[in-house]
Order: structure tokens, then C-alpha cells, then sequence
């Protein structure tokens, strides 16, 4: 859901059109998260594809996550959660193109229309164009990734020995496993539970008067082709 906010201001997107987008995700997203763990568990063979499904059948980060913590809490199956992350993680790196992407053919777009009805056009120095293009959450997102790729492949060795003997361990492998493990457990769940609230407070139903049940309509078909799109992709690989 954060997605439309940094989008809406490269392509000028009303409080109301951001409002729909966001409550499409928030609702639609929320009957994912409630109801594709038992849904997914009936119909998946093993809990890794239960976890491919959930990372692919549900939009939001937070719910994915949200719907894979309780698959594990309910039938103590953590490789879901793993790879429920995973998947949607490897999702939220085709942002790092689609944003920009997508960003930069909508102002080249208006641009050309402007410049057909011989409108001012807009300058912007490059710094500020990088910003407009590149939302910040994802160099933030690519940093934390590279960060801990680099420690895993640093310390893959001492990783493969402390899986068979910890006293094979270093100190410095063990302060890296701790800390990753402190931020990826304790500190997500808190931030899962901000980032929640967070969306939830940013939908204003006044914004969504006079909408009407065409972009709901629209949202939920969506959804459920997401859905099933995640469940065919699953069986198909797994």
C-alpha cells in the first residue's frame, strides 16, 4: 500500500484515487490475510508452497508477513513464514525497476502532451528528478538486502560448520546471527504491527463518498485472479 503513496506525487494522483487504491488493498488484502492460511493449507501438499502462496496471492507486505506468521502460529510451520518472505521479498525487488519505470514513462507521457499543446514545460535539477523516480524505501530496501547478503556470504563457511557443531561458531558470527535474528523476529514484529495501524489510519472513508462499487468490484476481481494466479504458480513449480 506505501507503493501508491510514492507514486502519487510522480504521477499527480488524487486523495481520492490514492484513497481507493489504498482500501482496495487494506480490505481485500485483509480477507487474504484471514482466510488463504486455512484456505492454502487445505489445498497445498507441503507448507513451502503454502508459503509461495501466500507471498504471491496477497499485495501488501505487512499482511503477507501478517498471514504467514499465523500459519506458523496455527500449525507450527515456520518454513511458510520463510517462504512466504522470500517470495514476497523477491516481489518487492521488481519495484526498484517498476516504480521508477513506470514513474518516468508517466512524465514523459505528459510531457509529450504538454509539449503538444505547447504548455511550460516542468525542469527539475537531477537530484530532485532521482527522488521523484527512485522512492526512497527502496534504496533502503536494496541497502538492507546487500547488508545482509554480504554477512551470509562472509560468514558462509562458519554458517555451514555451526550447523553441525555451534562450538564451530565464531563470536563474530554469532553477534552477526544474533543481531540479524533480534531485527528479523523481535523488531518486525513490532514494526509489523506499525505498518498495519499505519495503513489502516491512512484510508479516510470520507475520501471515498460518491465512489461507488465499481473499483471495489474491480479490486476484488483482481484479488481473487491474484490469488489463483499464486495457487497455479506454486503447483507449478513446487
Amino acid at each position: 500500500a506505501f507503493v501508491f503513496f510514492i507514486r502519487a506525487p510522480a504521477i499527480k494522483a488524487s486523495n481520492r484515487d490514492i484513497a481507493v487504491a489504498v482500501a482496495n488493498t487494506v480490505a481485500f488484502g485483509t480477507v487474504g490475510m484471514l482466510v488463504y492460511p486455512y484456505l492454502f493449507h487445505t489445498l497445498c501438499p507441503t507448507p513451502e508452497q503454502v508459503g509461495v502462496c501466500l507471498g504471491v496471492a496477497i499485495h501488501d507486505t505487512s499482511q503477507v508477513l501478517g498471514s504467514a506468521m499465523s500459519y506458523k502460529e496455527i500449525y507450527g510451520e515456520e518454513m511458510a513464514l520463510k517462504a512466504a518472505a522470500v517470495t514476497k521479498l523477491t516481489r518487492n525487488l521488481g519495484l526498484a525497476m517498476a516504480i521508477p519505470g513506470l514513474s518516468y514513462v508517466h512524465a514523459t507521457s505528459k510531457s509529450s502532451n504538454n509539449d503538444a499543446v505547447g504548455d511550460v514545460k516542468e525542469t527539475m535539477s537531477g537530484l530532485v528528478s532521482f527522488q521523484k523516480y527512485v522512492p526512497p524505501f527502496l534504496i533502503a530496501f536494496l541497502g538492507m538486502s546487500t547488508l545482509r547478503s554480504i554477512g551470509d556470504y562472509t560468514f558462509a563457511n562458519e554458517i555451514v560448520a555451526a550447523a553441525t557443531d555451534l562450538s564451530n561458531a565464531t563470536s563474530s558470527h554469532n553477534l552477526f546471527q544474533q543481531t540479524m535474528d533480534f531485527l528479523g523476529n523481535d523488531v518486525s514484529k513490532c514494526a509489523l504491527g506499525t505498518a498495519m495501524a499505519g495503513v489502516g489510519l491512512s484510508t479516510s472513508l470520507e475520501s471515498l463518498k460518491g465512489v461507488g462499487w465499481r473499483p471495489f468490484a474491480v479490486g476484488g476481481s483482481g484479488a481473487l485472479v491474484v490469488g489463483g494466479t499464486g495457487f497455479m504458480v506454486s503447483s507449478l513449480v513446487m
